[in-house]
């Protein structure tokens, strides 16, 4: 047989019906051909959420990888990302890993990041369908966080390169509670 040619003994595969990590409820969303977990406290969704956040393209934080972030997350010491913000070099020196000088580093890398461009402040926050290209748009077109946090859908629609998804997926993340409360707590925290 051919590779990428079938040859009538395949099997078929069955969608999941509850995350592996969290033992939660599986969905397929809509237009969409990938199984998502919908536990917002499943483990593996937060280290998720919590990898995009610091990672390159997003807030950029040196020294806060995948690994240290699963570290912090076991020793309880974060399980949003304002929890970032809090980190002290006492709670980072006695993990594996960390002497003075990396605890020290990991600490101001994250100290400086409270100040940083709204366009990438919104794509940290992972919210879907929204890339780094359509947080730029949302930030040209309402210029601060408060006006995107109160703007209707109907007006995130009208911005150039939104879709309906887009806006729609945009517009439920500024309007969930549990996200305006991350806000207060990122904003407490001086971000």
């Amino acid at each position: 047989v051919l590779p990428g040619v079938r040859a009538g003994s395949e099997k078929e595969s069955k969608a999941p019906l509850e995350c592996p990590m969290c033992q939660g409820r599986v969905e397929k969303i809509e237009g969409e051909v990938a199984y998502r977990c919908i536990n917002k406290n499943c483990y593996a969704v937060n280290l998720r959420n919590l990898t995009h956040w610091s990672s390159r393209n997003a807030m950029d934080i040196d020294g806060l990888g995948p690994k240290i972030i699963e570290q912090l997350m076991k020793q309880g010491l974060i399980k949003d990302i304002s929890d970032f913000f809090k980190l002290t070099v006492g709670d980072l020196k006695p993990l594996e890993r960390f002497a003075d000088k990396s605890a020290d580093n990991l600490v101001a890398a994250i100290e400086a990041k409270k100040e940083v461009d709204l366009a990438r402040f919104i794509y940290s926050l992972g919210i879907r369908h929204v890339g780094e290209e359509s947080a730029l748009s949302l930030t040209k077109h309402f210029g601060s966080l408060e006006k995107i946090k109160s703007a209707s859908l109907e007006e995130i629609n009208k911005i150039y390169d939104f879709g309906e998804v887009m806006a729609k997926s945009a517009y439920e993340w500024f309007h969930d509670k549990n996200n305006l409360e991350l806000l207060a707590r990122l904003s407490a925290a001086g971000v």
